[in-house]
């Protein structure tokens, strides 16, 4: 959070006696006049971490219920607010009964102990061939310089059109390198040549798929299939399960499901104010007479 944020995080902690608590990082930006609280730029999920004592299933449920409400009523005067929780987190309901909206997203994940030959046999047949072409034309290595990815990210998508924030993107690879929870997997072709690079993070549990670069003009099909596979048996061999980290697109998604793993929910939840509603409204009508505009005139 400090490294994506720059520092500018507060951390929400509700107790309702010792042993039962829940605290919880936010991050508020304005936008325009409204103060919005999200996911800081890079981040995928961001869920409350609850401390509850052994009990039976209705007091549990009960106890975390008390505690999401207590902590929607700490949190700052916003006008927004857009949470994505992790898969299996148990404040979901809580949120539902104070009139959040919760929204099914999607990734996969390879759990933790599985066989990871297992894996590989439930492929779709045409992913274990491209992988297999792919392995025959470069070969993976790990490197732990920031810098080979920004390169490859360029050559994608030179500097005047770059979307990302490599500064960010940095101190947040750099912070769990320091850690030793990071890597750079890089793949390079028959003459030595850098041509597609993903950056892994993981945790206690999970590895993640986190960015990815590759040169267009590669010339090697699959080799982000080959990188994909390269970090489950990366992630397998440190005893983690690793997450692909959702997707973008459908086309995306239908390449992620060919891995043969099913898909699996994040909850992403959220609430606003009548007013920024209507601001979000007029904001997306103005963009697309934008957009109709740009188009007319090419």
């Amino acid at each position: 959070m400090d490294a994506a944020t720059d520092g500018r995080y507060e951390i929400i902690e509700v107790k309702n006696c010792d042993s039962v608590s829940l605290h919880m990082p936010i991050f508020r930006q304005k936008r325009f006049l409204f103060t919005c609280i999200g996911m800081p730029v890079y981040t995928r999920t961001l869920g409350p971490v609850l401390s509850l004592p052994p009990s039976k299933p209705f007091k549990r449920m009960q106890n975390i219920r008390n505690l999401v409400d207590d902590f929607v009523q700490k949190l700052p005067e916003h006008d927004s607010i857009r949470l994505r929780l992790p898969p299996g987190d148990e404040t979901v309901f809580g949120f539902a009964l104070l009139d959040f909206n919760c929204e099914e997203l999607f990734t996969f994940r390879v759990p933790q102990g599985v066989d990871i030959e297992d894996v590989w046999k439930n492929c779709d047949q045409k992913t274990r061939n491209v992988i297999r072409s792919a392995g025959r034309k470069v070969c993976i290595k790990e490197e732990g310089d920031f810098s080979e990815f920004r390169k490859l990210s360029l050559i994608n998508n030179p500097e005047e059109k770059n979307t990302n924030d490599f500064r960010i993107m940095e101190n947040i690879y750099n912070a769990a390198r320091l850690r030793n929870q990071s890597t750079i997997l890089i793949a390079s072709n028959e003459s030595g040549k850098n041509i597609a690079a993903s950056i892994i993070v993981w945790g206690s549990e999970y590895a993640y798929f986190w960015q990815s670069a590759r040169d267009p003009a590669c010339g090697v099909g699959g080799v982000n299939a080959l990188l994909l596979w390269s970090a489950i048996q990366m992630a397998s061999e440190m005893g983690l399960g690793f997450d692909f980290d959702s997707f973008g697109s459908a086309k995306s998604a239908k390449f992620l499901a060919s891995f043969g793993l099913p898909p699996v929910v994040r909850t992403e939840v959220a609430r606003q104010s009548a007013p920024y509603k209507l601001f979000k409204v007029a904001n997306g009508m103005v963009r697309k007479r934008e957009t109709d505009r740009q188009s007319a005139h090419e």
